[in-house]
């Protein structure tokens, strides 16, 4: 895993407070967006490998409506939020992952949730080319990319230092020609979110529009 965990490490905390704040206030769509595309589309109970999990709010979404859930991630800091939140009686465990914990994980599980982490990998084939081993025939990949259309992605690139990370991004048609490559079709339509329209709340709506969402999530299966 090559998420640089340096910078994470440094920007856990702010990072972890943000989200809860979108969370405590209701308004954490990328979270209810993995979410709703797992109960549609996955078991119940099946087990979800979060892959990148960060401070694990979206493994501890999947865990609370009966996933049974393994979140990994490289940043110690980002693990050490994740185990830091009320997690009694659900289905979750967190582990620390230094290189790609999957090599051993042969059609393991049900789905496999990839928030923000895709484009931080210097082999992003490579990557996907394990999800499809790590999941059963039936399995799905829940995954966003970075929108390279996106407007609010060129606007404040040199002021985020997660985007100013990232070493890919891609038109939809480009990775959906990568998941081909990969062994996945999509079956379901992308969903673009995640802009600075979403704090203007008469404009929110454009978030979902190619050129607002700085983000794109779809849901893939083996071909």
């Amino acid at each position: 895993m090559v998420k640089n965990p340096t910078l994470f490490d440094r920007t856990a905390v702010g990072f972890t407070a943000k989200v809860d704040k979108l969370i405590d206030a209701g308004r954490y769509r990328r979270g209810n967006l993995f979410l709703a595309a797992a109960a549609s589309s996955t078991p119940p109970q099946g087990r979800i490998l979060d892959y990148g999990c960060g401070p694990g709010r979206i493994s501890a979404l999947l865990a609370g409506r009966g996933f049974r859930v393994l979140g990994v991630d490289p940043s110690p800091a980002m693990i050490a939020a994740a185990r830091q939140q009320r997690l009694e009686a659900l289905q979750v465990e967190f582990q620390l992952c230094e290189t790609h914990p999957i090599d051993a994980q042969d059609g393991a599980f049900d789905a496999i949730v990839c928030s923000s982490v895709i484009e931080y990998e210097a082999n992003p084939v490579e990557l996907l080319r394990q999800f499809f081993a790590a999941l059963r025939p039936s399995g799905v990949l829940i995954i966003s990319f970075a929108n390279s259309r996106s407007l609010s992605r060129a606007l404040f690139q040199r002021r985020n230092l997660h985007l100013g990370a990232q070493v890919h991004t891609w038109t939809w048609s480009q990775f959906n020609e990568l998941l081909g490559q990969s062994g996945f079709r999509p079956i379901r339509d992308v969903v673009f979110f995640e802009s600075f329209f979403d704090r203007i709340t008469p404009f929110r709506f454009l978030s979902a529009s190619q050129f607002g969402g700085a983000l794109g999530l779809i849901v893939a299966a083996k071909q």
